[in-house]
């Protein structure tokens, strides 16, 4: 992280900016990066995810309590409760996104039986070349006869409709989590930042080859699992009303962040093959407002942060500040959901990311702050990761921002 650059992003005379840390140590801990290569976390990519090592990194910083329970109220693909397990901690996630709580919950998975598994995987990649009666759902947004082959559109439902016959609910579950993470490697699609876009990719590889591969890689980290006697598991859940059944010692999570990212059609190629078109259509309503151009609510919370930064945004896109207002009114639920739910000492860390509009730059770790602040949190401090310049929407180099971990104490 270059200095001018931390330096540059802090507001002359702003307010929390004095508890703003640098920590370049962390930069590559809040990407995927360090997950590509990792048994289990690897099983399917998720760049929205952040390092293990990161989760690791914080239970020492904060002090959570050996023994003790983490909650993650947007746990992804389940990178937190996952860390967590493997360090013999209780972990509690909610999530959204079916396809999130499935991947999660398939990956805390433990004590399989290797040989029955072994069975099952010799069996399904025995099978020739059939037709299905399953059917491709139109999610809406995306040409599903553009997106993939005529031969990988019937591949994927062929092992779809094999999958669901297996009696085993634990290799299922492996099953399917092998299959949906080899849509987008078989499809003639790429996420392109927080779009979805239809390419002509040259030399795309079989279904069959890449399924098989993905399920040969799985099983070999299975067969090195260790057993942890705590509990791990998602629930699927909006964020905004869940609270955990017990009080819980931190909560360590990073929410969408306020930017062009609509997860239902990011993930669209997934979810078709996992919900119906209604389905879709009804989670992208349900959606945290995180996303500029979401349905705005017109709603706003009691923050100086935000009015000031409300007053500045000079956006052409004319829903912009609703949304803004919108986003950190959806965050101000969480956070006070996450306030009851946690215990009295207890650890709140939030990995954000600050956005860039036309015209200004709005420090989602500095109103979250003061959101915080105001529901009756403690301010530790804004451990800032990483500082990029603004690269968005046409921006030219004029403003950096931070990528930061806001930690707060109840």
């Amino acid at each position: 992280m270059k200095r001018d650059l931390f330096d540059l992003s802090i507001p002359d005379g702003g307010a929390y900016t004095d508890l703003l840390v640098k920590r370049p140590d962390y930069q590559r801990l809040v990407t995927f990066v360090e997950n590509k290569k990792e048994p289990l976390y690897s099983w399917f990519y998720y760049k929205e995810g952040f390092a293990r090592e990161l989760v690791w990194k914080l239970l020492d910083e904060m002090g959570v309590p050996e023994g003790g329970t983490v909650f993650d109220p947007f746990c992804g693909t389940g990178n937190t409760l996952l860390a967590c397990m493997q360090r013999e901690y209780n972990s509690i996630g909610c999530e959204i996104l079916p396809l999130g709580a499935f991947v999660s919950n398939t990956k805390l998975q433990q004590d399989y039986d290797v040989e029955k598994l072994a069975e099952e995987i010799r069996r399904i990649n025995s099978f020739k070349f059939g037709e299905t009666s399953l059917k491709w759902v139109d999610p809406g947004f995306i040409d599903i006869n553009r997106a993939f082959s005529r031969y990988a559109r019937n591949d994927l439902l062929f092992f779809k409709e094999k999958i669901i016959w297996v009696e085993d609910e634990k290799i299922r579950n492996f099953m399917m989590l092998a299959l949906l993470s080899i849509v987008l490697q078989a499809s003639n699609a790429k996420r392109d930042g927080g779009v979805i876009r239809i390419v002509k990719k040259k030399h795309l590889a079989p279904v069959r080859y890449l399924f098989k591969n993905k399920l040969k890689r799985m099983f070999r980290d299975v067969k090195k699992m260790q057993h942890h006697d705590c509990f791990a598991k998602a629930y699927l859940g909006d964020a905004r009303s869940f609270e955990p059944d017990e009080k819980v010692d931190a909560c360590i999570t990073s929410p969408p962040y306020l930017n062009y990212i609509d997860y239902t059609k990011l993930y669209g190629l997934e979810l078709a093959l996992l919900l119906d078109r209604d389905e879709i259509s009804q989670l992208r309503k349900m959606s945290l407002r995180s996303h500029i151009g979401a349905e705005s609510r017109g709603k706003t919370v009691d923050s100086e942060l935000l009015r000031q930064t409300l007053e500045n945004i000079n956006d052409p896109l004319t829903k912009s500040p609703e949304i803004v207002g919108d986003y950190f009114a959806d965050m101000n639920q969480v956070m006070k959901k996450v306030h009851g739910g946690l215990k009295k000492g207890g650890k709140f860390a939030l990995v954000v990311g600050n956005a860039c509009l036309p015209g200004t730059t709005i420090d989602v770790d500095l109103i979250l702050a003061e959101l915080g602040q105001k529901m009756g949190f403690e301010v530790k401090e804004i451990l800032v990761a990483n500082v990029r310049w603004c690269d968005v929407h046409g921006i030219t180099k004029d403003r950096p921002a931070r990528e930061s971990i806001v930690v707060l104490e109840k």
